[in-house]
């Protein structure tokens, strides 16, 4: 009995023993198992700033590209190896490139991991697809190529307008966040895309690049950590990126952008993107710092930026080196510098700040913004600031200097000079000058100059100067405006706005502008316009007319008129002395009219077309293609007839006549010396004919018949100075055929009905060599009537 007992007691010791020793070999194994599992991960990204000749030139895909892989590179996992990048390519390239990439995924294939693939695109695209140059590489076919490649997991990113469609391809909307379990255990694809299917995706020339992905790699860096565990996951760096995008879109000109995806992921968590701790330097962000930070690498280059709560501490990876940190909250603006070194991570508490100028702020908003707190300009913030709370003061001194932010009014016998933020008015004999921005007026003799941002008036006796103004300058010899401007400019002299003015440009002499709305002046010269008036217009781009003496333009969508019109391109008409423009959709009216490609008409004396789907209506019509038959007295037409014919005719005489314009209607010149009867074709008489007619083809080209009236003025012989040639008036209807025998050149015969009238002499001296004429009295003046017949070749296109 003892005995079982004791059996009983080993039995049951030894079972529970023999379990905990089966947890830790199994323990063990799994550990093991997930040890020696690795992930192979390859990044290919594509830029693509060429979108086709309708769509403008991008000018930050690529660096977005370089972005996106650098941060992979230097805290995702992936080797410089496994880093693909693609630089404008044709859709053939593409495809060529991401079948490379499978092969070198096949052959590195792990055996205990996975395999992840990211396909980056920074771009133009449309509903249809990703715009590769002048070729549309469809969502179709791009989504099912990535769903191709030989990878456990596929995630596309995809920064371009209307992006959103790849996604709409399965049913995916736009959404803030698709959280998940983080695992390592997961197959499948994801698609983010920067925008829905109807939106457009925009960059900004103060971040560098695109919203989206400046957004996205903030997030990736690590201020997309949300649950605090040192790595961002896919979800995570999604929807820190559609909040940021969101927030940085609602109030631009492009309007606000909704991230999109559309995921299926089979497994139990999430993928992880980036991990902080695989980075050389670290940055801890302390729970006191609160705000908007902007940072910057020791190139002064933006390389994150984000919104930190406080109560939250939060860690960001960099590489090494030295970052100036901008800390924004309302009212309040400072700075912060740390140098970041290898396995080493700084921290950076609320109180390493240090207070900044508002000016030093890079503006944010520059596309459609306006300029308040609200939208983020904090020198508006501080101007409106200075305005509520700052003290009124009137000075006056020979040299009236204030090196703190003004408000009132500065007098200055000589010089008036503020150099710090001013609200109110210079005055002064010789010069007013504002160091940063300033609202008012400044009235000088001499000179007026405002560094920054100037709102209100300038009025000088020489010159007014401004980084960028809303209001007027005034003038007498010249205004200059930096960056983008709203107002008037005028000025007896010269007006400058080396960037785009919003309004109107008056000057007596010379009018120069990146973009003006309009510019009246003896010469305007500018990029971009509506209106031009002046002397001379010179101009890229004309939405409006141009007024001038002599109009010059790239591209012009309103009319031309002046004494000389030049464009490359022109939607509306062109009126002048003479019309020049490679290619012209409105009507050209001049005395002389030449255009590349016109869809209107060309009225001129002289008119000359490259190409015309307009008809030439003039006295001279030259046209390399027609597609509507000139109406002139000479058309050379490239496409039409141009041809030689010599025939003999009843007459006894030798004609040769020269063809030209369409099948519809040509013109001919001939000339015609008759031979001396009973000596066959070997002697000419002294009798000349000359004449100009119109004809028309019955058939387009080759075998066809053919109507023609001709009138001849018909002389005994040449005229000297001693004489005077008296001449007959030949009127000739002509119906015959033309047979081609060869390309170029064919046989020609028909008959005639001829009327020839005493014109200048008192007799009638053309018949033909038989006598089978009548003469007859045409309104009391001598005539012969007779039909005639001719033969002979004829060569050219006919």
């Amino acid at each position: 009995m003892v005995k079982r007992v004791i059996d009983f007691f080993d039995a049951a010791l030894l079972l529970p023993l023999m379990t905990l020793i089966f947890v830790f070999v199994f323990a063990a194994q799994v550990s093991a198992a997930t040890e020696n599992a690795r992930i192979n991960r390859y990044v290919i990204a594509i830029s693509a700033n060429y979108g086709g000749d309708a769509r403008p030139t991008l000018r930050y895909a690529e660096t977005d590209a370089k972005s996106f892989a650098k941060v992979l590179g230097e805290m995702g996992g992936v080797p410089s190896k496994n880093v693909v990048f693609v630089k404008e390519p044709s859709i053939k390239n593409l495809g060529n490139q991401l079948d490379i990439l499978d092969e070198k995924m096949k052959r590195g294939r792990s055996q205990n991991g996975r395999d992840e693939v990211l396909v980056y695109y920074s771009g133009h695209a449309d509903e249809k697809g990703l715009r590769l140059g002048n070729e549309v590489y469809g969502w179709k076919e791009f989504r099912k190529r990535i769903d191709a490649l030989n990878a456990d997991v596929k995630i596309a990113v995809i920064d371009a307008c209307g992006s959103g469609a790849i996604t709409r391809l399965k049913g995916g909307v736009a959404v803030p966040a698709f959280m998940v379990d983080q695992s390592s255990d997961m197959k499948g694809y994801a698609f983010i895309t920067s925008s829905t299917q109807d939106e457009s995706s925009q960059e900004s020339d103060k971040l560098k690049g695109s919203f989206f992905t400046h957004s996205l790699v903030s997030g990736l860096r690590g201020a997309g950590d949300l649950s605090g565990d040192g790595k961002v996951t896919l979800s995570e760096a999604y929807q820190f990126a559609f909040n940021e995008t969101l927030q940085r879109t609602e109030k631009t000109l492009g309007g606000a952008q909704h991230p999109s995806r559309d995921m299926n992921l089979a497994g139990t968590g999430d993928v992880v993107m980036t991990d902080l701790r695989s980075t050389s330097a670290g940055l801890d962000l302390d729970e006191d710092v609160d705000g908007r930070l902007f940072i910057r690498d020791s190139r002064g280059e933006l390389v994150a930026e984000l919104f930190k709560k406080g109560g939250r501490a939060m860690s960001l990876g960099f590489p090494a080196g030295r970052y100036s940190i901008r800390l924004e909250r309302p009212a309040e603006y400072s700075e912060a510098i740390v140098i970041l070194q290898d396995n080493y991570r700084a921290r950076l508490t609320h109180r390493q700040f240090a207070a900044v100028s508002a000016e030093k702020t890079t503006l944010r908003g520059e596309i459609g913004g306006t300029r308040n707190c609200e939208s983020g300009d904090t020198i508006a913030c501080s101007l409106d600031s200075l305005d509520h709370h700052g003290k009124y003061r009137v000075t006056f001194n020979a040299v009236d200097k204030d090196s703190e932010p003004r408000k009132g009014i500065q007098l200055g016998f000589f010089v008036a000079k503020a150099s710090e933020n001013m609200l109110g008015s210079q005055l002064s004999l010789i010069a007013n000058i504002a160091r940063k921005e300033m609202r008012g007026l400044q009235v000088t003799d001499v000179y007026n100059g405002v560094n920054g941002n100037f709102e209100g008036a300038q009025i000088s006796g020489v010159m007014n100067k401004a980084t960028s103004f809303e209001g007027v300058q005034i003038a007498s010899v010249l205004n200059v405006a930096g960056k983008k401007s709203k107002g008037l400019q005028v000025s007896g002299t010269i007006n400058i706005a080396a960037d785009s003015l919003s309004g109107i440009q008056v000057a007596a002499g010379i009018n120069y502008a990146k973009q003006a709305d309009v510019q009246v002046g003896i010469v305007n010269v500018a990029r971009e316009t509506n209106v031009q008036a002046s002397v001379m217009n010179i101009a890229k781009k004309v939405d409006g007319p141009q007024i001038s003496v002599m109009n010059v333009a790239g591209e012009m969508n309103g009319p031309q008129i002046s004494v000389m019109n030049i464009a490359k391109k022109v939607d509306g008409p062109q009126i002048s002395v003479m019309n020049i423009a490679g290619k012209i959709e409105g009507p050209q009216m001049s005395v002389m009219n030449i255009a590349g490609k016109i869809n209107g008409p060309q009225l001129s004396l002289m008119n000359i077309a490259g190409k015309s789907k307009g008809r030439q209506v003039g006295l001279l019509n030259i046209c390399g293609y027609c597609e509507e038959t000139p109406v002139g007295l000479i058309s050379l037409v490239g496409n039409g007839v141009w041809s030689v014919t010599g025939s003999l005719n009843e007459m006894g005489a030798l004609d040769l006549s020269f063809r030209f314009g369409t099948p519809y209607l040509f013109t001919a010149i001939e000339g015609t010396r008759l031979f001396e009867k009973g000596t066959g074709f070997g002697h000419f008489q002294d009798t000349y004919e000359f004449g100009l007619g119109f004809g028309t083809q019955f058939g387009y080209f080759g075998n066809h018949f053919e109507l023609e009236y001709m009138f001849l003025d018909a002389f005994d012989h040449f005229r000297t100075d001693k004489d005077e040639v008296e001449d007959n008036f030949h009127h000739r209807l002509r119906l015959g055929f033309v047979h081609r025998l060869l390309p170029g050149f064919g046989l020609t015969v028909g008959g005639t009905l001829n009327l020839v009238t005493e014109g200048t002499m008192d007799k009638v001296i053309i018949k033909p060599l038989g006598d089978y004429h009548d003469d007859v009295k045409v309104r009391g003046h001598k005539a012969r009537v007779w039909l005639g017949f001719y033969a002979g070749l004829v060569v050219g296109r006919f």
